[in-house]
């Protein structure tokens, strides 16, 4: 791990992460809205000494930026992998503008200062620092952002469209772990819609009816029981886990009986199950609940997500990967203890990168890391501590080394 003295020779400082950040958030850059973001990001990457490559996104005013510096050997590369969209902020809540980027005790005040900001500067600094060590790299570096990871997950996928994850073998993806976590292992997610399909009738004459919400209550019941038996995968991390998220009648309310009544369940699964493990999991569950009750009918349909999504696969790297090794190692330098784990916080896009390897576990390596509390991503006042924005440049610099000499 790189010393104190050798991070400020590499332009690695709390006063050159307060000045990036304090640029880059003062950039509204809401996922969704037209935003000069792109551009303060090619400008970085090539004072770095990237090359800049625009590619458009399909649906989003906004380009991906992926800066390229090519290795002196032909050996596995590194991509940092982190988006600058944010989620909306209401400037009326927040105790200082979230355009207006405030320092206070060495704490920067700002919408996306945790998700995903403060991590992108982190990372440019590491970049910058891995040029500026002169050492000869085995393979590519790469550092790509996109301008809809809050939503549709379209810029990643480009990654695999493009051939770069051929040449990859660790992938740096940009969310809070608050410089300590080491997550590897990510969640397949999936969305139904289920329908109880019932019989209306007068409230005076219920016995002439079928309630669908009396019946989906069954379902509901049915759900909490742990009575839907989802594929179990074969993930050290993850259990599979389903939420009831939602409950409509229609129609809705009024003197009548409901004829029919949806629900919407979130599904998460482990690595090494598939959506149609799941789709069948679910058709078994529906049946079984019809010939227990006699009189209802089921039907689901699977709604999209982000981009149209059906599915959000799961993926999973191998804990002895050389990526995961080395971040542990630079973790452990800067006087932290790591911990690997599993990413609490749903999905990330670089997963899109991820195929199955050898071994049972996906490649490239995708290991989630980086500086803040991810509990105050998309909050009200959202801030991160500057020193750990820095603390983050160094480990992310020291573990690319490794990996790349």
């Amino acid at each position: 791990m790189a010393t104190e003295q050798q991070s400020r020779a590499a332009g690695i400082s709390v006063d050159r992460a307060e000045q990036l950040l304090k640029e880059f958030v003062a950039i509204p850059s809401v996922v969704g809205d037209k935003t000069t973001a792109h551009l303060w990001m090619t400008a970085r990457l090539e004072e770095i000494g990237m090359t800049v490559e625009h590619y458009p996104v399909e649906g989003r005013p906004n380009p991906l930026v992926l800066g390229v510096l090519e290795g002196d050997g032909d050996g596995p590369g590194v991509l940092f992998d982190a988006h600058f969209d944010t989620v909306h902020a209401v400037p009326e809540d927040w105790t200082h503008d979230p355009w207006q980027p405030h320092v206070e005790d060495g704490v920067l005040y700002g919408r996306g200062a945790v998700d995903s900001k403060g991590t992108v500067v982190a990372m440019l600094m590491a970049a910058k620092a891995v040029v500026d060590s002169g050492q000869s790299r085995s393979g590519p570096l790469y550092l790509m952002s996109d301008s809809d990871g809050e939503d549709g997950f379209r810029g990643a996928a480009l990654m695999r469209d493009i051939g770069i994850i051929d040449r990859l073998g660790t992938v740096w993806s940009a969310e809070a772990t608050a410089n300590t976590r080491v997550e590897i292992a990510y969640p397949g997610i999936s969305t139904w819609k289920i329908t109880a399909i019932g019989r209306t009738a007068h409230p005076t004459e219920p016995e002439h009816g079928i309630n669908a919400v009396t019946k989906m209550a069954k379902l509901v019941t049915a759900v909490a029981e742990g009575r839907l038996e989802l594929p179990k995968g074969n993930s050290k991390w993850f259990e599979p886990r389903v939420t009831t998220n939602a409950i409509r009648t229609r129609p809705g309310g009024g003197w009548a009986i409901p004829a029919r009544c949806d629900a919407v369940l979130s599904v998460l699964s482990p690595a090494g199950a598939s959506l149609a493990e799941v789709r069948a999991a679910i058709d078994a569950f529906l049946r079984q609940l019809e010939r227990e009750d006699g009189e209802v009918r089921f039907e689901r349909k699977i709604l999209p997500m982000g981009a149209g999504r059906l599915w959000l696969h799961p993926g999973e790297s191998d804990p002895e990967a050389a990526g995961v090794k080395a971040l542990e190692n630079a973790i452990r330098a800067a006087g932290r203890e790591p911990r690997v784990g599993k990413f609490n916080g749903g999905w990330v896009d670089a997963v899109e990168m991820m195929h199955a390897g050898d071994g049972g576990y996906d490649v490239p390596a995708t290991i989630t890391f980086g500086p803040g509390d991810f509990e105050l991503a998309h909050t009200v006042d959202e801030h991160i501590p500057l020193a750990e924005v820095a603390e983050a440049a160094s480990i992310y610099a020291a573990a690319t080394l490794d990996l790349l000499s």
